[in-house]
């Protein structure tokens, strides 16, 4: 019996591998407290990875990704208008999902769910700024130094994805996808006894190439 169900298993599994591009819209939530002047606006940004997908029948698989995914924000001040911040963040991501998929033998949709964990890279600023003692708006270029007490720079999330796929011959196939990251760790530490918690939500946009081993 276990034989034949291994044989069953082993017919219809299928390894495929690929590359992701696409781009991003990063929403960043932070309680701004008394700084009631602060106006934070989600950004766009890129990301890009490879992929890895393991089909245990031609509906169900597991996938991992491994990605560049940047989580951008800006912050403007609505007493100054020229006050400007923009966030870019740059993160690696290891997004781990069950892959499910429906439709024809040409044109399928497919959904998937998981979580993910990554690891946040770095940070830049640029912007306009103003300096009180000159009286004059300075410009604002520069990598933002990560602080130990303050900063969290491990990330981790649930995901979800859909998309269509397209199999153009026996070996290739294409894919658009729109895939949401949850995130649930914040990317700040309480620091000088405030809990001051911040969170990225992650809205991307990509297209995929897949080789088919068959």
């Amino acid at each position: 019996m276990a034989v034949m169900l291994l044989t069953t298993i082993s017919a219809h599994a299928q390894w495929r591998i690929g590359a992701t591009t696409g781009g991003d819209y990063n929403f960043y939530s932070w309680d701004k407290q008394y700084m009631s002047d602060f106006e934070i606006q989600g950004s766009t940004g890129f990301t890009a990875g490879a992929s890895g997908q393991y089909n245990f029948k031609d509906w169900i698989g597991v996938r991992v990704d491994l990605n560049f995914t940047q989580k951008n924000y800006q912050i403007h001040r609505a007493m100054l208008d020229k006050w400007e911040y923009c966030y870019r963040n740059d993160y690696v991501q290891l997004p781990v999902m069950a892959a499910f998929s429906f439709g024809g033998n040409r044109l399928r949709g497919f959904c998937n769910l998981g979580f993910y964990t990554g690891i946040w890279l770095n940070s830049h600023l640029s912007g306009t700024d103003y300096n009180a003692f000159t009286e004059q708006w300075v410009n604002i270029n520069e990598d933002v130094k990560f602080n130990a007490d303050r900063d969290n720079r491990w990330d981790a999330g649930l995901l979800a994805a859909y998309g269509l796929e397209y199999l153009m011959g026996k070996h290739w196939a294409i894919q658009l996808e729109a895939r949401y990251y949850h995130g649930l760790t914040s990317a700040t530490r309480p620091y000088m006894r405030v809990k001051d918690y911040r969170y990225n939500s992650t809205l991307a946009f990509q297209a995929g190439v897949y080789y088919l081993f068959k």
